[in-house]
């Protein structure tokens, strides 16, 4: 994982451009998505995004919601139910 991230340097403008964008977010119409959607987070992420994730999954009709006590922002550990939750929500076929 820290091969992909590292260094952080190479990432810093899109970095401050995603502080600034998420500093000015006002509220979305998201019962108005009628798309499959799936929202994933985790309890222990510092960025403090599982009750974000929470209430983006209750506002989409028929959204998904995967929530996991530990595993921080790339939810560690949790590789293999995540792939399996993308794989069906872009394969209906493949879901369990």
């Amino acid at each position: 994982m820290l091969d992909n991230i590292l260094p952080v340097s190479l990432r810093a403008a899109g970095l401050r451009s995603d502080s600034a964008v998420g500093k000015q977010l006002v509220s979305s119409p998201l019962e108005s998505i009628r798309l499959p959607a799936l929202v994933i987070s985790a309890r222990d992420d510092r960025y403090g995004t599982y009750a974000s994730a929470q209430y983006t999954a209750g506002r989409i009709t028929g959204a998904r919601f995967i929530g996991f006590d530990e595993g921080g922002h790339t939810w560690v550990g949790h590789d293999d139910e995540v792939l399996a939750a993308i794989v069906g929500l872009l394969l209906p076929a493949a879901r369990p």
